[in-house]
């Protein structure tokens, strides 16, 4: 093969997924059908049991000769895929040309020569500066353009290895379509039927047919056995969440998606947690904080825990789902005082990540005096015409996220600075109502001192546009992040 595309042949295997799915269904049908009369006692005669008995031993094995063929046939291209995008490129849009990439491999010296030309005419003592300054723009364009030829030389080389390791890589499969081609045909052209003594001929050509077929059906399963993946790795999609955990180290989140939604499975799991890192990039799709995120949120409509996969039930089942439909999860679950339960179920991206643990400490008493309550959030301002109590000291601008973020660099993206805890900072409504001031606090505080802050039981509707208020706390974020320049 002197080219090869494997977005064409990604296409190709979708395509023979679903021709194959009707081509099996068809065959169990009539390996069925054939069992259904071997095991019919209501047909009775010596003719009819020699047919059975012949219906029996070959269309069985024939069918299931055929099924084991399709799945063969998308396991080992499957295999072929994954394999050229750890040894070749992990590309899922890599083509490769072998007569350009040996062009580009033959430029290489050229390039070389070219390259060491202008570095003597840079260097010589009687080149003039303003020559100096065009040999080195020169030779930054040949050194890049090396690059380039060298890397391509590389996947060529890597290209040519491949090509000859898996030189016999389908064979097993060629031989099995062939073996099980052979057998249908001597069945259909030399066994006949005698209809006065009942009985079929089947020559011996058919049967050693029929022996070749199970050799290389026998040798067909030996090649898949060495495939390392497990069985239907394929229908799956593998998502992968790369985060810091609290002790510094980079790990990774394997998560498991199939028709769109989230699921289990244990064998596969374990080989992802084992062997998820040697992956080629194709085989799986990274994950980013934000859409993992809007995947927890889309699972809470269903009342399913996206990260375990868990169906949850009863009264917070039903909370959960109702939830999904609030612009913001965290919001509405800080609002309706459920926070501390959400987070002992392990729900949330930040559970993803890791457990929060909040250090033992005595509760911050609130008092419902407001003149002390001004003692704690020194700075007042007025921001789109709503008054916000400022607490300049919960908020490091230097202190990084997963995504190396600075605090600063956060709300210039109009999103939540990181507190002490390591949890984006809350903007409370002091009295839960929609024409209420706003204070910045803490998540731990905002937990630990749920009760005392929300004086609003949830019987009385807050009446706070979730959608207006997301907008205006993105602006409210990027304002704020001016005073710290």
């Amino acid at each position: 093969m002197s080219r090869i595309d494997i977005a064409e042949l990604n296409d190709f295997l979708h395509g023979l997924r679903s021709s194959n799915a009707e081509a099996k269904t068809m065959m169990k049908k009539i390996k069925e059908a054939a069992m259904d009369y071997a095991q019919d006692n209501s047909l009775k005669g010596e003719a009819v049991s020699t047919s059975k008995r012949y219906f029996s031993s070959t269309y069985t094995s024939i069918c299931q000769s055929i099924i084991e063929a399709l799945d063969e046939s998308e396991e080992r291209l499957s295999q072929y895929i994954r394999e050229f995008g750890s040894q070749v490129d992990s590309s899922p849009s890599a083509r490769i040309d072998a007569e350009i990439l040996q062009e580009a491999m033959a430029k290489v010296s050229q390039l070389q020569r070219k390259e060491e030309d202008l570095h003597r005419q840079l260097t010589a003592p009687n080149t003039k500066p303003d020559m100096q300054q065009v040999y080195a723009v020169k030779s930054r364009s040949v050194h890049t353009q090396l690059l380039k030829a060298i890397e391509q030389e590389n996947i060529l080389e890597r290209y040519i290895a491949f090509e000859q390791s898996h030189g016999q890589f389908f064979s097993a499969l060629d031989e099995l379509i062939r073996a099980t081609g052979r057998a249908v045909q001597e069945l259909l052209h030399h066994v006949s039927f005698n209809d006065k003594t009942g009985t079929y001929s089947v020559p011996k050509s058919a049967t050693n047919s029929l022996l070749l077929m199970k050799k290389a059906l026998d040798n067909a399963r030996k090649e898949n056995n060495n495939d390392p993946f497990p069985n239907g790795f394929e229908d799956y999609t593998v998502l992968a969440f790369t985060y810091v955990n609290g002790q510094g180290e980079t790990v990774t989140m394997w998560l498991l998606e199939k028709d769109g939604k989230r699921v289990e499975n244990k064998e596969l799991q374990d080989f992802l947690d084992k062997h998820g890192q040697e992956l080629p990039g194709i085989s799986y799709t990274e994950l980013s904080g934000e859409e993992l995120e809007r995947r927890v949120n889309d699972s809470w409509k269903d009342g399913v825990n996206y990260l375990t996969g868990q169906k949850v039930s009863g009264f917070s089942g039903g909370v959960l789902s109702s939830s999904a439909y609030v612009a913001s999860m965290k919001d509405w679950l800080d609002d309706a005082g459920l926070t501390d339960m959400a987070l002992g179920l392990g729900f949330g991206i930040a559970a993803a990540r890791n457990k929060v643990v909040i250090p033992e400490k005595p509760p911050i008493t609130v008092s419902k005096n407001y003149s002390q309550i001004r003692t704690y959030w020194k700075n007042e301002v007025v921001f789109k015409g709503t008054k916000v109590y400022q607490k300049d000291n919960i908020i490091d601008i230097n202190k990084v996220d997963v995504k190396g973020r600075t605090n600063l660099q956060r709300m210039e993206k109009g999103l939540a600075p990181l507190g002490a805890d390591g949890n984006p900072i809350n903007l409370h409504h002091m009295t839960q109502r929609e024409i209420s001031s706003i204070a910045e606090v803490e998540q731990s505080f905002h937990q630990i001192n749920s009760k005392t802050i929300h004086i609003n039981p949830n019987t009385i509707p807050t009446g706070i546009d979730r959608k207006a208020f997301n907008k205006w706390r993105s602006d409210y974020w990027k304002e704020r992040a001016k005073e710290f320049k």
